[in-house]
């Protein structure tokens, strides 16, 4: 349809979360770094560019899989993916969305952002590197190492501001193993299984109102995914988790340990006026895990953590719909996002609206 309608659309998203008594995150809290939409081949380490069409068909079995474009990466991120063999990818991010690139199926515009119900989003915003397998054009393995280091990835937080210490250092860092593997066994579904360890030592500055709770935490889940293709540009995915926390208190008493589940559903239609995609995704996080709603969050620039729940929290809900489309022959794109939490960080009654509207131009 026409541009008008695309851009018609884009609107109606934000007006129809605009209405409606909640708390509406400050402006301050926005991201206002750009949309990113990645379609690049194999590229080298430090320098992403193009494969031209002679050296793409050099490498067909990675041509028809989707860890092409590396790690997929944040705002101000990095990410890159070396083809070492035909069937073998050297890949590296810094501030890597790594949840998104172990647990989606496809490299096409996503509309949603963040990844609240998902475990693997603990290895987020650091430094990664792994590598891919593809025995063939329907499997891929995957495994590699995040870490993520307070003194040299926090980059926007004021922690002087913050504490009122000029030389105050945020001794935090995040360690994570993930491994993963997915397997397409025919064009209409995608199946995926996935598992992280994760170990947080300290508590980052921006998280300063928990940190009585824990000095250290160590978690490991597994989580299992699956895709289907509903046919007319209709997707449908659904995640669900299962993980185990172990934390440690700052007091130097005893730890305590706990289990917790997470499941996101997600529907997106791929094509409603052009070149667009519009998804809509219910999700429960893992009771526990806070920041996990971090494409609204203060605290973008941080990986998520876990933190011991209430024993009488009330489980989270988040709906979030988003919408992004792109003009100009993908020189302009636009992105909104709309968000709604009930029984917010496990406080019953407690809902929240967030609203992100971001523009891409490339020149």
């Amino acid at each position: 349809m026409s541009v008008v309608a695309r851009a018609i659309a884009a609107c109606a998203i934000l007006a129809a979360f605009a209405a409606g008594s909640a708390f509406a995150a400050p402006a301050a809290s926005i991201p206002s770094a750009p949309l990113t939409i990645t379609s690049a081949g194999v590229t080298s380490f430090g320098a992403p560019r193009l494969l031209t069409a002679s050296e793409f068909a050099g490498v067909p079995a990675l041509a028809n899989t989707t860890h092409d474009s590396g790690a997929l990466r944040l705002s101000d991120g990095f990410a890159a993916s070396t083809a070492l063999s035909p069937t073998l990818a050297f890949d590296s991010a810094h501030r890597g969305n790594l949840s998104g690139r172990f647990a989606s199926f496809t490299n096409a515009a996503q509309p949603m952002l963040g990844n609240g119900a998902s475990f693997l989003a603990l290895a987020d915003a650091g430094r990664y590197g792994g590598l891919t397998y593809a025995p063939t054009s329907d499997a891929r393995v995957r495994a590699g190492v995040s870490a993520w280091n307070g003194r040299l990835d926090n980059v926007s937080f004021n922690a002087p501001a913050a504490t009122g210490m000029a030389f105050a250092i945020d001794q935090s860092s995040v360690t994570s193993v993930l491994a993963g593997v997915s397997w397409n066994p025919s064009e209409w579904v995608s199946l995926g299984l996935n598992a992280v360890s994760s170990y947080r030592r300290n508590t980052p500055l921006a998280y300063g109102a928990v940190s009585p709770l824990g000095q250290t935490a160590r978690t490991q889940a597994v989580e299992v995914s699956a895709s289907f293709n509903l046919g007319n540009d209709w997707v449908t995915t659904t995640h669900f988790a299962q993980g185990f926390t172990q934390l440690n208190q700052r007091s130097g008493a005893a730890g305590r340990s706990f289990d917790s589940q997470a499941y996101s559903i997600t529907i997106a239609k791929q094509g409603v006026f052009g070149d667009d995609v519009l998804g809509f995704t219910l999700s429960r996080p893992a009771s526990g895990m806070i920041g996990s709603f971090a494409a609204f969050s203060a605290a973008d620039d941080l990986p998520p953590m876990m933190m011991a729940a209430g024993r009488n929290a009330a489980p989270e809900t988040d709906l979030q719909i988003g919408y992004v489309t792109s003009f100009l022959n993908g020189r302009l794109a636009l992105q909104t996002n709309a968000g709604y939490q009930l029984n917010a960080q496990g406080q019953t009654g407690t809902t929240a609206v967030s609203v992100l509207s971001r523009a891409k131009i490339n020149f």
